[in-house]
């Protein structure tokens, strides 16, 4: 099956004034680097405990079975979060990988995957508001997500380089046209 770029999708006749797409593993990244902390104290509490478990169970005059439980459920209490972490984040991460965004002059258009065949159209005129949000490792990384808002939804734009200057320019793309946005 032949990808399907986000061009194919703009309508005759209109143009595209912003276009992008998400940065390639950035969700990934910006995951771990905001964990990182919390992984580093849940590494350093396993040890201690496992270390007390250990040292225990071989230099003890005798089998403690205590430590031996506490040893095993150090390491499934470590093991079974940390999994579940990283299979959501590499699952979320594979989800926005080939997202395509591009704004006309009158709609934003999304294309969620360049292998199917379909795109999400949302009428600029139905946008209230277009945010831009950031963790801090996407401050670090120089990413950041946009949210517009409509009255009855909010769509994020993931992973977008060079976060600032984006948001200016998707921002003026949308909203700088209205009366009401100078307000």
């Amino acid at each position: 099956m032949a990808e399907k770029r986000i061009e194919k999708y703009i309508p005759q006749g209109e143009a595209a004034v912003w276009q992008g797409s998400a940065k390639e593993n950035d969700y990934i990244t910006a995951s771990f680097i905001n964990v990182l902390p919390f992984i580093i104290i849940w590494l350093a509490a396993e040890c201690v405990v496992l270390g007390v478990g250990i040292s225990n169970t071989i230099f003890g005059k005798e089998f403690n079975t205590a430590y031996l439980i506490m040893t095993i459920a150090a390491i499934v209490l470590h093991l079974v979060p940390t999994s579940l972490w990283l299979i959501a984040a590499f699952r979320e991460n594979d989800r926005i990988r080939g997202e395509e965004y591009a704004v006309t002059g009158n709609q934003l258009i999304i294309v969620r995957s360049p292998l199917h065949e379909s795109a999400e159209y949302l009428p600029l005129k139905e946008v209230v508001d277009v945010k831009l949000k950031r963790t801090f490792a996407e401050l670090i990384l120089g990413t950041g997500r946009i949210v517009v808002e409509t009255d009855e939804e909010k769509i994020t734009l993931y992973s977008l380089d060079n976060a600032v200057k984006t948001y200016k320019k998707v921002y003026r793309a949308i909203l700088g046209g209205r009366p009401e946005a100078d307000e």
